[in-house]
């Protein structure tokens, strides 16, 4: 009897599962591809990917988690290199490319790095968002957009400028916005951006005050997570069960 309780227990789970991964694909804009001019503005700051294959450029978008609140992003100006001036050129295969590089002129031109730092919100975002948690939990190579590399289409006025959010403007749909304290001084739809690299982070797991397996924070490719917090759910959960036991 007891074997049987198990067995259907891990049926229940496995439908559970299976029902959570087909509902969030069914909300999400699945879509597959390699970084190119066609698709820069399907890149969102945030988004949910699965890494296809060793190339870091050639990412499924799965979509975006529920944000009911703006989290906090950093927006720096840089100035382009050889190699971020030879990934913008590659990305959309410019003869006359719109910016001229010279690396032997000290004045370079100059681009934007748009960075998620607000790691707990996003992870917290993550963990109210149930399928959306559900799916990066049984996914090896689930991670998300946590950087972008971008040429505005329109100038940006950073003078006054003392705060940039990732930030709901309507349904299922997310913006750059920047703030002068509490006045929204102006908002960027990512499709207004010309997005030429990105970087993509995975997620660290720890125990809350239930003791549940949740995402608490978000390490770039290549990093370890912060101990004691892990990559692999299966390992938290080992040691829940010796600790039950």
């Amino acid at each position: 009897m007891k074997y049987i309780k198990q067995s259907l227990h891990k049926v229940h789970s496995k439908v559970l599962f299976v029902v959570a991964v087909a509902l969030f694909l069914g909300c999400s804009s699945t879509k597959q591809f390699q970084l190119s001019k066609e698709n820069t503005n399907a890149i969102t700051l945030g988004a949910i990917v699965k890494k296809e294959g060793t190339l870091k450029n050639n990412i499924e978008i799965k979509g975006m988690p529920v944000l009911d609140q703006k989290l906090r992003v950093s927006l720096v100006e840089k100035e382009f290199t050889k190699a971020s001036f030879a990934q913008y050129k590659k990305v959309f295969n410019l003869e006359k490319p719109t910016v001229s590089y010279n690396d032997t002129i000290a004045k370079k031109p100059i681009y934007l790095e748009v960075e998620l730092i607000d790691d707990i919100g996003y992870a917290s975002a993550i963990n109210q968002d149930k399928s959306t948690s559900e799916y990066i939990r049984n996914s090896k190579k689930a991670g998300v957009i946590s950087k972008i590399a971008v040429i505005p289409q329109k100038a940006i006025d950073m003078t006054t400028m003392t705060a940039a959010f990732l930030e709901p403007i309507g349904n299922q749909t997310y913006a750059l916005t920047l703030y002068n304290e509490k006045e929204r001084l102006t908002t960027i739809p990512f499709s207004d951006m010309v997005i030429f690299d990105y970087q993509t982070s995975f997620f660290c797991y720890g125990k809350n005050q239930r003791n549940q397996v949740v995402v608490m924070d978000i390490t770039e490719e290549g990093k370890a997570c912060k101990r004691p917090l892990e990559r692999k759910v299966k390992k938290l959960e080992k040691i829940k069960k010796l600790v039950d036991y």
